[in-house]
């Protein structure tokens, strides 16, 4: 099989497991993985026929990608948090 090829594959299967998976996978910290969850990223595997080290790669990169967002998604809260209560205090009332 080409790079290319292979490469298509990979991205098709790291989206795959964006959508389907690591979103709902890791609400909380250090919540457990449901079974059902386990059992979606091995249908991911088969389907896409990746081994041992494909499997993990894409895993790995699918959870520092989430890890990125919600790190993103908290610092951006906080800014907003920060000019709300600026906006707030030049105002003098609660937006």
């Amino acid at each position: 099989m080409d790079i290319e090829t292979r490469t298509s594959i990979l991205m098709d299967a790291f989206n795959e497991l964006k959508k389907r998976w690591i979103n709902v996978a890791f609400k909380e910290e250090g919540e457990e993985i449901p079974e059902s969850r386990v059992k979606d990223l091995f249908e991911i595997r088969e389907k896409y026929q990746l081994n041992d080290v494909e499997f993990l790669f894409i895993v790995g990169t699918a959870l520092g990608f989430y890890q990125g967002q919600k790190m993103a998604y908290e610092e951006f809260n906080r800014k907003l948090s920060v000019v709300n209560e600026f906006v707030s205090s030049l105002i003098g009332k609660k937006i």
